[in-house]
């Protein structure tokens, strides 16, 4: 009778297990399996079409689906006041690029470039800069490997106004040498499309009650509200002053032949004291928007 009991015991045993291997596969079948390609294009996320977190498959499959607009945002490394990092124009082109790739569902997205063209202000300490002729090289061969694996639009989003002559350059030389590209902005928009973004800056500041010259061109109020939405631990809060807030278009040639140092002692034009995490947010919000808009193609 033991041995009997024992063989029962051992069947029993046998269609449990079965059983227990049936219903594992029912509820797999339910349950939707990871990718194994989890940066494929056709994802909404844009976490997943950031270029340096890709591999090179997963590239050229995004490509082959359609992904042929890559964004390059460019920042720079200099002063921006006694309150704000050095970084600041790279954490702006960062945010801003991260904003527009969500709006723009056929784009990927390269690393930022953290050196541009910043001579101007040459005076103050911690500078990094690069002649024009430099970034003028390094925009367009970076160009030019993007469309030999496929790129046709390529958007140069820079935070930094000192980066529009070498951009400039850059595009003219790539309408000659890479004639199937399509750039923004173009030589024809330049102007045209960077006037529309800065008065969506300006409606909300001015729905706010900030006067343009508070928001500024340099470490103002604008660039101030937008780091305390990005990296408020960054932001020296007590050192946060006035700088110049005058005229800027008055002051714009001494600022081209002389640099800041001269005008403004503390690297500022605009007032940061009105600064607010939430205007910073709307700020970069609303420049993405204007960017999506302008795009011609």
């Amino acid at each position: 009778m033991g041995d009997v009991a024992c063989e029962d015991a051992k069947r029993r045993g046998r269609e449990d297990a079965k059983e227990d291997a049936k219903t594992r596969r029912h509820e797999d079948a339910k349950t939707p399996r990871a990718s194994a390609h989890p940066h494929v294009f056709g994802s909404s996320h844009p976490a997943q079409r950031r270029l340096a977190e890709m591999t090179w498959p997963e590239v050229a499959e995004a490509v082959a689906a359609g992904a042929t607009t890559v964004i390059l945002p460019l920042g720079a490394t200099e002063q921006h006041g006694p309150h704000l990092p050095l970084g600041t124009d790279t954490f702006r082109a960062t945010a801003l690029a991260e904003r527009l790739l969500a709006l723009l569902p056929d784009a990927l997205l390269a690393p930022t470039l953290p050196i541009g063209c910043s001579d101007e202000h040459t005076g103050f300490a911690g500078l990094l800069s690069l002649n024009t002729d430099t970034l003028v090289c390094i925009v367009v061969d970076c160009a030019r490997r993007m469309a030999a694996w496929g790129v046709q639009r390529l958007v140069l989003l820079s935070a930094h106004g000192g980066n529009t002559d070498a951009l400039a350059l850059a595009v003219e030389r790539l309408h000659h040498e890479v004639p199937t590209l399509r750039i923004w902005p173009s030589l024809a928009t330049l102007q045209r499309d960077g006037d529309s973004i800065n008065a969506a800056r300006l409606r909300i500041a001015r729905t706010d009650g900030i006067a343009p010259e508070a928001v500024g061109i340099h470490a103002g109020e604008g660039e101030t509200s937008e780091m305390l939405h990005l990296r408020p631990d960054l932001v020296r809060q007590a050192q946060r002053q006035p700088g110049y807030c005058g005229d800027i278009t008055a002051i714009m040639p001494r600022l081209r032949t002389a640099g800041l140092r001269p005008v403004t002692p503390s690297g500022v034009l605009g007032d940061p004291t009105a600064a607010d995490a939430a205007r910073g947010a709307r700020y970069l919000d609303a420049d993405a928007a204007a960017i999506a808009a302008v795009l011609d193609w």
